[in-house]
């Protein structure tokens, strides 16, 4: 143990692949017991491209984590009883159950239809209400971080209390010049994101919005404003649009199911029918 400390000492003050090419040659880098690294494993990190101290550090952690692995697998070794270092049936349940699970993915990849109709998407929004809670308030509309002493500040407060097209497009005329941050959210977005985006608790946002419409705060020098032009309350059903991704997930894991089932189903009903699978039944 106490030259493996020294070697990785050695390492760790590599100061170019020369000095490394110097110290090992062509041979052994590390042992531990009959346990030997070369340094042809050395080779295979690819560690070209990197500074002759990081390529020192990369190489120091990759002797270090080889020799901990060694090490326990030989505490081990020699610690465990008989019976608990016998794992040949564990291990070939875990063989068996991997090439299943390979099989199984290479055939759904095969044959599963990721086209998803408009009305399929829909419809399963409709009859699935619960299944899509909002989490996390959504919110369309906009939100800005404004300097107090900006000169537009009192236009940009006057406008973001209008919603209509002109309104807005002149909003976003004074923020591109004046505000630290703003965001004018046509699609519906999560309220933790805006509140994290402006630094502000995210159920101070959700509690003056449910209340006003509206958040207006002024601190530190700033003034922030969130105005909804839509707003989704935690716990009511989330915006479709928003639902979207979700109810894709749902119905590719539901075809999934069904394409394994279909696979199964067909496995035993050709196994029995070519008398490969016989059940015998007791009379």
């Amino acid at each position: 143990m106490k030259n493996l400390l020294l070697l990785l000492l050695s390492l760790c003050l590599l100061a170019s692949c020369r000095m490394f090419d110097r110290l090992f040659g062509d041979d052994i880098v590390a042992r531990v017991g009959g346990e030997v690294l070369y340094r042809r494993d050395i080779e295979a990190l690819n560690i070209k491209g990197f500074s002759p101290e990081d390529s020192a550090r990369i190489v120091s952690r990759y002797v270090m984590s080889w020799a901990k692995n060694k090490l326990l697998l030989d505490l081990a070794e020699s610690r465990l009883s008989k019976q608990e270092k016998d794992v040949d049936d564990q291990l070939e349940e875990y063989r068996r159950q991997l090439l299943v699970y390979r099989y199984q993915k290479s055939y759904v990849e095969q044959r599963l239809d990721t086209l998803i109709l408009e009305d399929e998407y829909r419809s399963f929004y409709d009859s699935n209400p619960h299944s899509f809670n909002a989490q996390i308030p959504f919110f369309q509309g906009i939100a800005i971080k404004v300097s107090l002493n900006s000169p537009n500040i009192n236009t940009i407060r006057n406008l973001s209390r209008k919603a209509d097209e002109d309104s807005r497009a002149k909003l976003g005329e004074l923020c591109y010049i004046s505000a630290e941050k703003y965001f004018f959210m046509q699609e519906w977005t999560q309220l933790d994101f805006i509140a994290h985006q402006l630094g502000m608790d995210m159920q101070d946002i959700a509690d003056a919005i449910e209340k006003s419409g509206r958040f207006d705060l002024e601190k530190s020098g700033y003034q922030y404003i969130v105005y909804a032009d839509d707003y989704v309350q935690q716990g009511d059903l989330m915006p479709y649009p928003a639902a979207r991704n979700r109810i894709k997930e749902v119905i590719l894991s539901r075809r999934k199911q069904e394409l394994i089932a279909t696979l199964e189903r067909n496995l035993l009903n050709d196994a029995m029918n070519s008398s490969k699978l016989i059940i015998y039944h007791e009379e």
